[in-house]
C-alpha cells in the first residue's frame, strides 16, 4: 500500500460534491423559493380574502346564533404550495449537512464536508434570522403602539 492511495485527492468525493449541491440548491430556495413561487401563481388579493373571511364569519355567527350547525368546512389539502420553497430548503438542508457528515466520517476531502455543512447551516440560520426578525418587529409594534392606543 503506498501513500498515494490514501491521498485525498484519489478517493471519491461524492458524498461531498451531493452535500455542497444540495446546500446551495436549499438557500437559493429559501433566499429566491418565495419570489419564484408568487410570480409563477399569485395569491388572490387582499379584499377577496378578507372578503372570504367575512363570509365564513357571518355564516359561524349566524349558526351559532340559530343554534344550528354550522356549514362545512371545505377539507383543507396536505400539501400547501405556499410552503413549498421553505419545506424544500429545509431538506436540502438536511441533505447538504448529512452529506457533510458523512463525507468527513469517510475522511473524503474535508474542504467539502465544510463547505456542505457551512452552507446547509447557513440555510438553517436563515430561517431563524427571518423568524427573529419578525418576534423584534412585533415587540417593537407593541411598545410604541399599544401604550398609545391605550391612553
Amino acid at each position: 500500500m503506498t501513500t498515494t492511495d490514501l491521498s485525498p485527492e484519489s478517493k471519491p468525493k461524492t458524498f461531498g460534491i451531493i452535500g455542497v449541491v444540495a446546500g446551495f440548491i436549499g438557500l437559493l430556495s429559501v433566499l429566491f423559493g418565495p419570489a419564484v413561487r408568487d410570480a409563477i401563481s399569485p395569491p388572490p388579493p387582499a379584499e377577496k380574502q378578507l372578503a372570504e373571511t367575512i363570509v365564513s364569519l357571518k355564516q359561524h355567527i349566524t349558526a351559532k346564533l340559530k343554534k344550528t350547525p354550522p356549514p362545512p368546512e371545505a377539507p383543507r389539502q396536505r400539501f400547501s404550495a405556499r410552503e413549498l420553497p421553505h419545506t424544500l430548503s429545509l431538506a436540502f438542508a438536511a441533505v447538504a449537512i448529512i452529506g457533510g457528515a458523512v463525507s468527513y466520517l469517510r475522511r473524503e476531502d474535508h474542504r467539502y464536508a465544510y463547505v456542505a455543512c457551512g452552507v446547509g447551516t447557513a440555510t438553517l440560520i436563515w430561517h431563524a434570522l427571518i423568524l427573529a426578525l419578525a418576534v423584534a418587529v412585533l415587540c417593537v409594534i407593541l411598545y410604541y403602539v399599544v401604550p398609545d392606543a391605550l391612553s
